[in-house]
């Protein structure tokens, strides 16, 4: 006999109970069998899924991480290094575009912008809307002096004598025709030397104060204008300096009024001046002229490094005494 026939003749396989009982069981099995192959499907096709979706956030930072880098390496170099507020460099590169770059005037306001004052209030006898009228005032007369065209090129100043009481304004006249020397009030550009679109720049201060004598108010005005002269073959200059030429001015006005004072003398004195001059030719200054300092004679000596007063740039220093011309 053999063994299917001995299977088949057991006792247990006899029993219809026992054939009922095995059957379920196997058809349980099965079905256990048949959800434990479906999970691990699932969790083989939710295994590439899942290694996309990391995938895709890496290359997402990647892409966001790449951008900054290229920002970061596209920011102009002048923002990594703002230049020295009273300095010069004696070696930079020149741009005629952008004249102020790698000097002090590379932030200042175009115009008289640069020239600030306090909120106006009371001083002294005088209400606030008499300081706020004199620093407009003062304001005018430093547009007129150093940023007029008709005055830097037509070297044309009777519109700025005009801005002052008929008694100072018979001092002022003689005095603007006089020439060799710097003027102690107005700017004139030398012949030949033109300046750049991007015009004078302005840094400085007024501040009020009551004066020694009743009716008088004093307007205090510190401040500095940079000039950019262009120049045929920039690409030759080895300086900003060449180019730029930086006026510092400390002034002292004083409104007149009341009577005190004789009508001719109502109005706007000019009673104090203190001026320095940095990088500017020297043969047109001594003419009374400003020139930029490409105008001097090319030095043999190699730059020293030194640096130059603050107070030619920095209203908050003294004005320097020297105008690096000699004699």
């Amino acid at each position: 006999m053999d063994e299917e026939d001995l299977l088949d003749s057991h006792p247990d396989l006899m029993d219809p109970d026992w054939r009922r009982h095995a059957q379920k069981d196997a058809w349980l099995g099965s079905k256990k069998d048949r959800k434990q192959f479906r999970k691990q499907q699932k969790r083989a096709a939710r295994g590439p899924r899942r290694r996309w979706w990391i995938f895709a956030v890496l290359l997402l930072v990647l892409a966001v991480t790449t951008t900054a880098i290229v920002l970061v390496g596209r920011r102009p170099a002048q923002d990594a290094a703002p230049p020295d507020p009273t300095s010069v460099p004696d070696v930079a590169p020149v741009d005629l575009a952008r004249p102020y770059a790698h000097t002090p005037a590379d932030g200042w306001p175009k115009g008289i912008d640069g020239i600030t004052a306090p909120a106006p209030a009371a001083v002294g006898a005088f209400k606030a809307d008499a300081v706020a009228a004199a620093y407009t005032k003062v304001k005018q007369v430093i547009t007129a002096a150093h940023l007029d065209p008709a005055v830097l090129t037509g070297h044309d100043a009777k519109a700025y004598a005009a801005l002052f009481a008929p008694d100072d304004r018979d001092q002022i006249l003689p005095e603007l025709a006089k020439k060799p020397g710097f003027g102690a009030y107005v700017t004139e550009i030398a012949d030949g030397h033109h300046l750049l679109d991007a015009g004078p720049r302005t840094f400085g201060t007024l501040t009020a104060r009551a004066g020694a004598k009743p009716g008088e108010l004093v307007v205090e005005a510190k401040y500095t204008v940079a000039y950019a002269f262009d120049h045929a073959h920039p690409k030759e200059l080895t300086s900003p300096a060449e180019i730029v030429t930086f006026e510092r001015r400390d002034e002292t006005y004083v409104v007149r009024s009341g009577p005190s004072f004789a009508k001719s003398s109502h109005g706007l004195w000019i009673a104090d001046t203190a001026i320095a001059f940095s990088s500017v030719g020297c043969a047109a200054a001594k003419e009374g002229y400003l020139a930029p300092g490409y105008a001097n004679p090319r030095s043999l000596t190699p730059p020293t490094g030194e640096r130059d007063a603050p107070g030619y740039y920095d209203p908050k220093y003294p004005v320097p005494n020297l105008d690096g011309c000699g004699d």
